[in-house]
């Protein structure tokens, strides 16, 4: 073996000896945006704070550009001067002009496909119109043609001198030569100065790992799956080493080491499942077969998967009304399984009455994410729940098959602990049995998510009612936030069903829902400054949402992520008037909020959720108003930020619809769509295979933005692990809501006990979980110490 290997400093999920309540309870839309919009979007805050992660002894090779300290530029265009800043040479850009557009290009030394790149630049910016602005790009050619390019943004304000920086690896086409751009996004005034400008490569120490691989003992591991263990770690270390100079998934490999994180991980399960294989193994010929569990607050990467062993029996915990899921994993190390399939009895409570199909158990499915794009991993992650399948057909030797346990509680449960066990049959055989147990709380949650939504639903697809049934049933109002944006009336787009939200309204799971889009109000005064289109075509809408009285629940949104305040405050003053009791809802770029003068006729506001976590000040003031701040997220922002793309942690976005939104308190969360599949047309439906071939690559290089759904056989709606994560986090924001309003009731009734006091310091979420909206914890055991610790209190409310 080579002596040469990379190491890497990212924690793999925490062990446990038990399994998760055992512990725990002892402690944008279809509009076609131009690039600009786009890469604005994409990069917004995200690239000046993303941070190098990598092996924490990294070395760094020599600067790859030509000039960096701008002496060989000659005649500059116009608009670029040179100067001496504190002994520095620094390259300015002013636009004076809103119609010229200039640069200067340096070039780049050789990069090479595969090897990890750090690139940046020291900034200082003064009058920027726009909220973020493109400023530097490094760009690839290949025979004089453009091929890619990596942009770096300045956010607004960013006014002292800072260094913005991101990490690049060439690889999505061929390349043979590069060079780094200055400039300042076409369209935005102000100026930009540049200094110190750099790209250089990433040099892991690649001795650490050399000493882990020789920590792993083969002796250790039992017999039946020693010689598979074995060839996966040789399979490894071959690929990474021979291929990291031209395959671009080895080459992020060799710098992440999720693969090598997780088949450590997997040698320290084989043995530890061997001391529970005895009780839970039936049939003796899959002694090489592995049991594991994780959370569903974890993604388990099938070729790269990190899980714990299945303890002796597997718990888990929920309130009536709310669903809870927990993931098995089949690993097999020895041979191909054919047809595994797994069920579960039904469960059981101490007084003899029997629970039928509490669970829903459903093979998690697989879609494959290509080199860059930013992902720390390259290859399939999980994602598609295949609830149409009731097996897999195959799971290959050295794959890691997730099935994914859904527990649903009804409203009516009786609380308690209930037991049932589980079944593994392999090929019509059963190979393992397992006890599984619930604990059902003395409370139920709401039918309707207790945070304000708008979310939407942009197409009308087959099986109608399918689709806004499994909408409703992840708290989300079919709703269309697009609906007549661009003056247009198109047939294919959702739009208002309101004997479908009469009913919603009924049943009480009722959220929020749209009237229509509006566009910025034009300058011509004609037609109303050209809002007359959409105007008459919300007005019978108006009429008929107050007809079936379901005006307290309706909006009228428009002006999405506008930076010409001026237009867009006319249009809300025109909207005023024509419907003065619908709130007026807005996603422009306005940083106070409607507070200082430049977009004051809005009602409720919508900044990215980074520029809501720094504004404190004006959502405060915006609210003394009384007006309504909510957050969104798209494809923006990016790591370190939370978001529910494919390659994101899972934990992302139940920490940010729950724990995060506990301490921020937005007044709503805003998604622009779930059902986006048009980058690559429409995919084919989901089918037998878990290994799919769906592209996630729903926008630029940013994977799963904008859908949370697929298509199943005949274009069924399939749900996703991530939109799973979005309903467990509103599930962990009801307890906080639940346990805030006993809270309040019971200092209401002058009630002061040792219990309003733990629960008054549950209420405040704990930095470990939570300290900023880009630092929380990654443990899920963590966040779910939290839930039980609030479950625990409302049970004991006077």
């Amino acid at each position: 073996m080579r002596s040469r290997f990379s190491a890497s400093i990212k924690t793999i999920c925490s062990l446990r000896e038990s399994w998760v309540t055992s512990t725990v309870r002892k402690q944008k839309s279809n509009q076609q945006v131009d690039r600009t919009m786009y890469l604005r979007k994409l990069l917004a805050l995200s690239s000046v704070l993303f941070s190098i992660v990598v092996a924490g002894a990294a070395d760094f090779g020599p600067n790859l550009i030509v000039d960096p300290s701008f002496t060989k530029l000659g005649t500059l265009p116009a608009s670029f001067s040179v100067r001496k800043e504190n002994n520095t040479v620094v390259l300015c850009k002013k636009r004076t002009d809103s119609g010229e557009y200039t640069m200067v290009t340096v070039p780049l030394r050789k990069l090479i496909p595969g090897r990890l790149y750090q690139f940046g630049v020291r900034v200082k910016t003064a009058d920027i119109s726009a909220e973020f602005t493109e400023v530097c790009n490094v760009e690839f050619y290949d025979k004089k043609k453009f091929r890619e390019a990596k942009v770096l943004h300045v956010g607004k304000g960013s006014r002292d001198w800072h260094e913005i920086s991101m990490e690049l690896t060439p690889g999505e086409g061929p390349f043979d030569s590069a060079h780094i751009v200055f400039f300042l996004q076409r369209g935005v005034s102000g100026s930009v100065c540049f200094s110190s400008p750099f790209v250089r490569e990433i040099k892991p120490d690649l001795k650490r790992l050399e000493r882990e691989n020789a920590e792993l003992d083969p002796a250790a591991l039992p017999d039946a799956l020693r010689p598979e263990l074995e060839a996966m770690r040789s399979r490894y270390v071959e690929r990474v080493l021979s291929e990291m100079p031209v395959d671009a998934a080895a080459g992020v490999e060799q710098y992440r080491h999720v693969e090598w994180n997780a088949l450590r991980q997997l040698w320290k399960v084989a043995g530890e499942f061997e001391k529970v294989r005895p009780q839970v193994a039936v049939a003796p010929e899959f002694a090489d077969v592995i049991l594991g569990v994780a959370t569903s607050a974890e993604k388990v990467l099938p070729r790269a998967a990190s899980f714990r062993p299945l303890p002796p029996k597997v718990s888990l915990s929920a309130a009536q009304n709310e669903r809870e899921s927990f993931q098995l994993v089949v690993f097999p190390a020895g041979r191909d399984l054919r047809n595994v399939s797994v069920t579960v009895s039904n469960l059981v409570s101490a007084d003899g009455k029997s629970w039928r199909n509490a669970f829903t158990i459903m093979p998690v499915g697989y879609v494959e994410v290509e080199p860059g794009t930013g992902a720390d991993y390259v290859g399939f992650y999980p994602d598609p729940l295949m609830m149409h399948l009731n097996a897999v057909k195959t799971v290959k030797s050295g794959d890691a098959q997730s099935f994914w346990f859904r527990l649903a509680v009804p409203r009516s449960q009786a609380p308690g602990l209930y037991r049932g066990e589980a079944t593994v049959s392999i090929d019509g055989k059963t190979a393992f049995r397992f006890p599984v147990e619930a604990q059902v709380y003395g409370f139920a949650l709401p039918d309707r998510a207790m945070l304000p939504l708008a979310i939407t639903y942009l197409l009308k697809e087959k099986h109608l009612k399918m689709w806004t049934d499994m909408l409703t049933d992840y708290y989300i109002t079919p709703d269309n936030l697009y609906n007549l944006q661009f003056r247009q009336e198109r047939a294919d787009y959702y739009g208002p069903d309101f004997e479908l939200l009469a009913k919603m309204k009924q049943d009480g799971t009722l959220n929020h829902f749209n009237l229509g889009y509006v566009d910025e109000a034009l300058d011509d005064p004609k037609d109303n400054h050209g809002m007359k289109f959409q105007i008459d075509r919300i007005r019978p809408r108006y009429e008929k949402a107050k007809e079936f009285g379901l005006l307290d629940y309706a909006y009228i949104y428009g002006c999405d992520e506008s930076s010409n305040l001026v237009n867009t405050d006319l249009t809300a003053k025109i909207l005023k008037k024509e419907f003065p009791d619908v709130p007026l809802f807005t996603s422009a770029y306005d940083r106070g909020h409607g507070t200082t003068g430049q977009l004051p006729s809005w009602d409720w506001y919508c900044p990215l959720i980074p520029v809501y976590e720094n504004t404190p000040s004006a959502v405060a003031e915006a609210r003394r108003q009384g007006k309504q701040v909510w957050w969104y997220i798209c494809c923006a922002p990016l790591k370190p930020y939370p978001n529910i793309f494919v390659d994101s942690p899972q934990i992302e976005i139940r920490l940010l619809m729950g724990a995060m939104t506990a301490k921020y308190r937005p007044d709503g969360f805003l998604y622009y769509e779930t059902t986006n599949w048009r980058k690559h047309g429409n995919p084919q439906s989901l089918g037998e295979e878990v290994f799919t071939d769906w592209n996630p690559n729903s926008f630029g290089h940013v994977n799963g933005d904008g859908y949370w759904f697929y298509r199943g056989p005949d274009d069924i709606p399939l749900p996703s692990i991530r939109v799973e994560g979005f309903r467990d986090g509103l599930e962990d924001y009801a307890y906080h809501e639940i346990l805030r309003g006993k809270v309040e009731a019971a200092k209401a009734a002058g009630r002061n006990s040792a219990w309003l006091t733990e629960a008054e310091e549950a209420l405040r979420i704990p930095e470990s979980l939570v300290k900023s909206l880009s630092e929380h914890t990654t443990d899920p055991f963590e966040l779910l110490a939290w839930r039980q610790h609030m479950a625990e209190l409302i049970e004991q409310a006077e």
